[in-house]
């Protein structure tokens, strides 16, 4: 096998462990559908387009709260690799991790510097985000970040985040 594939198998056996794992954890939720079976994407980023790409399951050009729960809850659930229901640090990067990599290899790319940022910061969001600051990141502590991200988003109040929502300036998005 030629050295170069390496990555290539890497990406595609955490993919497949992400989504053997998806039976464990949190509550139940169906994985949801999307538009000619495309994955959601990105795998992160800021911004309604990161947002749109991330969320928008079956590719409508809006995201509703029911489509931003479920895939916030499967990947939960993929992630608590061990079924304890919470997230430790080493849970909550590699399912991160495995996303990126299934966005590296779908446009052709390599790992390189700005990947190896994106695992750093990864790292500090889990600092962030587990506000118990006791290394497990629960469902409760995942739900307060999601309800926080669609409100920050859906600015016009109507429970769908689409491209028709204003959006905010961004010190006034922070606050």
């Amino acid at each position: 096998m030629k050295k170069h594939t390496t990555p290539v198998l890497a990406a595609l056996a955490a993919a497949a462990l992400l989504s053997a794992c998806a039976g464990s954890g949190a509550p139940k939720a169906a994985a949801p559908a999307t538009a000619q079976n495309q994955p959601v994407r990105p795998a992160g980023g800021h911004g309604l387009d990161a947002f749109l790409g991330s969320y928008d399951a079956n590719r409508d050009g809006q995201v509703t709260r029911a489509e931003f729960d479920a895939i916030r809850l499967q990947r939960f659930k993929a992630a608590d690799t061990n079924g304890d229901g919470v997230l430790s640090e080493a849970e909550y990067v590699a399912e991160f991790e495995g996303r990126l990599k299934r966005q590296y290899f779908d446009e052709g790319r390599q790992p390189d510097a700005a990947y190896e940022n994106n695992i750093k910061q990864a790292h500090t969001r889990f600092g962030i985000v587990n506000r118990a600051r006791d290394g497990k990141f629960t469902w409760a502590e995942d739900q307060a970040v999601a309800d926080k991200t669609f409100t920050g988003l859906d600015t016009n109040g109507d429970g769908v985040v689409s491209k028709a929502d204003p959006q905010r300036p961004r010190e006034q998005a922070s606050n």
